[in-house]
């Protein structure tokens, strides 16, 4: 699956329609027309620690010479790290770029790090009951054959 680490039986245990989450596109099948995401490679590689974030990895789009040197906004300046009087609207529509880059880093953020506390409480869970089922006599998810000759006799005692 790739909604999370972990075994997922129904994708509601991880995500609800309406839900709005962050994915990684990781195929495009344009004979079927289908899309594949993945959640669960969204969320890796993300420290959910770090206070500082690339926001051209998440949406704000950045200009580069041939030389591979970083274009500043038009109105900024590089030497001051000021914006130049007279380029108030530049500067606004910068700062509204990079803050929604911000919350779209945050909001991944956060997704990450609820995946991560799912993920633990999921295997909390999983650890309890196969502990439990330790003392008990386990049985696999197939029928034994007693209980598949009992089946047996009850149905043709049945139908004579």
């Amino acid at each position: 699956s790739e909604l999370a680490e972990r075994h997922v039986e129904i994708p509601e245990q991880v995500v609800a329609v309406g839900d709005e989450v962050m994915v990684k596109i990781i195929d495009i099948d344009l004979e079927r027309r289908r899309i594949s995401l993945s959640l669960k490679q969204a969320n890796q590689g993300v420290d959910i620690a770090a206070d500082d974030f690339d926001p051209s990895l998440y949406g704000m789009t950045a200009s580069y010479d041939e030389s591979g040197n970083y274009i500043y906004p038009e109105g900024f300046d590089p030497e001051t790290n000021e914006w130049k009087p007279g380029f108030e609207e530049q500067q606004a529509a910068w700062e509204a770029q990079y803050a929604e880059a911000q919350a779209r880093w945050m909001a991944l953020k956060k997704q990450a790090a609820e995946a991560e506390e799912s993920a633990v409480a999921a295997a909390r869970v999983e650890a309890t009951e196969y502990s439990s089922e330790v003392s008990a006599p386990t049985e696999g998810s197939l029928a034994s054959d007693e209980a598949l000759q009992a089946l047996r006799n009850k149905l043709t005692s049945g139908n004579n």
